[in-house]
């Protein structure tokens, strides 16, 4: 086989080209919880494809503690019934119990809940009231402004 070829250049850019991913719209928040089982949640969140984690750390450390990130987008929120199944089941067959913490983009030091106090209808209706919207404007559920904020007729 030779080593140079007509058009192997362009074959070979067109092949190496990095394409920017599709730009994924929906409510914009974090989860934080336990690093071992960051591939499990990862692949539970985005499953149906309602939502997609756009950047995630296996393990991070935050004030001396290993962590697992999921910085999130999503259109709905399916996936936190198939979480919480997944979670009984795995405090179930493993004798530690482990929580998961919610952020939103505007104060990613403190957490805004606690999944374990709340239900994961609770959890949804939280982050559609709280969390920004990222995406186009008419695509938007309706309980937000066009500020991104919740409006005071969802109250």
């Amino acid at each position: 086989m030779a080593l140079w070829q007509p058009g192997r250049r362009a074959r070979l850019a067109k092949e190496m080209a990095v394409r920017k991913p599709a730009f994924f719209e929906g409510y914009q928040f974090s989860l934080k919880g336990s690093p071992r089982h960051y591939d499990d949640v990862k692949k539970i969140i985005q499953a149906n494809n309602t939502a997609i984690v756009y950047f995630g750390e296996a393990l991070a450390y935050e004030r001396g503690a290993g962590i697992a990130l999921w910085r999130i987008r999503a259109k709905s929120f399916e996936w936190l019934d198939d979480l919480y199944a997944w979670w009984v089941e795995q405090e179930r067959i493993e004798p530690i119990q482990f929580t998961f913490h919610l952020y939103l983009p505007d104060n990613l030091k403190y957490p805004a809940m606690d999944l374990r106090e709340h239900l994961p209808a609770d959890v949804a209706a939280f982050i559609e009231q709280h969390a920004p919207w990222y995406g186009r404007r008419d695509s938007r559920p309706a309980t937000q402004m066009s500020s991104g904020q919740p409006s005071l007729s969802s109250h």
